[in-house]
C-alpha cells in the first residue's frame, strides 16, 4: 500500500511539473469523461441508425490488414502512411482494422482521419486508452461514431466469418457491454459462421509490465471472458496495447497481441492475415 501510494504521489509531481500534453495522469486513476456504459449506450444508438453491416468480398478468401498503437501527432505518422499505402496497394479482395490508440495527445483525431481517410477498402477503428484520455470520447465518435459493434463477411452466396469489436479503452466492458456480447455470441454462434473472431485494444494475458497498471482487465473479468470466447467457439482473439507481439493459446481460443506502429517504437510492425479455410499470419516490419 505505501508502495502505491509512492507511486502516485511521484506521478502527480510528474503532472504538475510537465508540459507534455500527452499525459493525463487523471485519467489512468478514474473515469475520464463518459464511462464504458455510457459509450455502449450511445454505440448501440449509432448501430441501429445504420443497419447491419455485412461485407461481399467476392471471394472465400481475403486479406486483412491490422495494425495497433499508432499514437500519432499532428506532425509525425509516417508509420501509418506506410500501413496505408501498404493496404492500398494490396489487390486481393481486403479490410483493414486499427486496434486502438490510434493517437497520442490531444487534438490529434483530425489528422488520424485524415491518414485513414485515405483507405481504398473498409477500415475499422476500435477505441484505446489513448483515444479517451482528457475527456475524448465525444471527438472519437465525431469521427468514427462506434465503439463496439459486429460485422460478418461473405462471398456473395455464403456467409464466412463473424467478427466483434469490443470497448476495453477502460479495461473493462462494463455491465451492459458484457451481456451484450454474451446474448450475441448465444445467437451467432449457431448461425454457421466459418469463424468467430473477436478484437478489441486490451490485451487478456499480461506476460510483461510495459503498460503498468493502465487499462487491464481485472483477473474475474479476464477469466469471464476467457470462459465465454471458449463456449460459443470464438476462434480468435486479437488485440494492441502491449506495444509487443505476443501469442496465447487457452481453452482452445488463440489471443494474438499486435507490435506498435507508433513512429520510433521499437519492434514495430503490423499484421496481415489471410483468411480461408485455414488462416495465415505474416507480421511485416515498417
Amino acid at each position: 500500500m505505501k508502495k502505491n501510494i509512492f507511486y502516485i504521489a511521484i506521478a502527480m509531481l510528474l503532472v504538475a511539473c510537465s508540459e507534455d500534453t500527452t499525459l493525463d495522469m487523471a485519467g489512468m486513476f478514474s473515469p475520464n469523461g463518459e464511462t464504458v456504459n455510457t459509450r455502449f449506450e450511445q454505440s448501440m444508438a449509432y448501430n441501429a441508425g445504420v443497419g447491419e453491416m455485412h461485407l461481399d468480398m467476392g471471394a472465400d478468401e481475403y486479406v486483412i490488414y491490422a495494425c495497433s498503437d499508432s499514437h500519432i501527432t499532428r506532425t509525425t505518422h509516417k508509420n501509418l502512411d506506410y500501413f496505408v499505402n501498404q493496404y492500398n496497394a494490396e489487390s486481393a479482395p481486403k479490410m483493414a482494422i486499427h486496434l486502438g490508440d490510434v493517437i497520442d495527445a490531444q487534438n490529434n483525431f483530425a489528422c488520424a482521419d485524415s491518414v485513414l481517410g485515405l483507405a481504398n477498402g473498409p477500415l475499422f477503428v476500435t477505441l484505446g486508452n489513448h483515444d479517451i484520455y482528457f475527456k475524448q470520447w465525444p471527438v472519437f465518435r465525431s469521427y468514427f461514431h462506434t465503439s463496439a459493434y459486429w460485422f460478418d463477411t461473405n462471398n456473395g452466396s455464403k456467409k464466412l466469418d463473424l467478427f466483434i469489436c469490443l470497448d476495453s479503452a477502460e479495461g473493462t466492458l462494463g455491465t451492459d457491454q458484457t451481456q451484450w456480447l454474451k446474448d450475441l455470441l448465444a445467437a451467432k454462434s449457431k448461425e454457421g459462421y466459418r469463424r468467430i473472431i473477436v478484437y478489441t485494444h486490451t490485451h487478456f494475458w499480461k506476460l510483461d509490465y510495459s503498460q503498468e497498471t493502465t487499462s487491464n482487465f481485472s483477473m474475474e473479468e479476464t477469466y469471464e471472458l476467457a470462459s465465454l470466447f471458449a463456449q460459443y467457439g470464438v476462434e480468435y482473439v486479437w488485440s494492441g496495447h502491449q506495444h509487443a507481439r505476443q501469442s496465447v493459446l487457452f481453452k482452445g481460443v488463440q489471443y494474438i497481441v499486435l507490435d506498435a506502429t507508433k513512429d520510433k517504437e521499437r519492434g514495430q510492425s503490423y499484421m496481415t492475415a489471410l483468411m480461408g479455410d485455414d488462416v495465415t499470419y505474416h507480421y511485416h516490419a515498417y
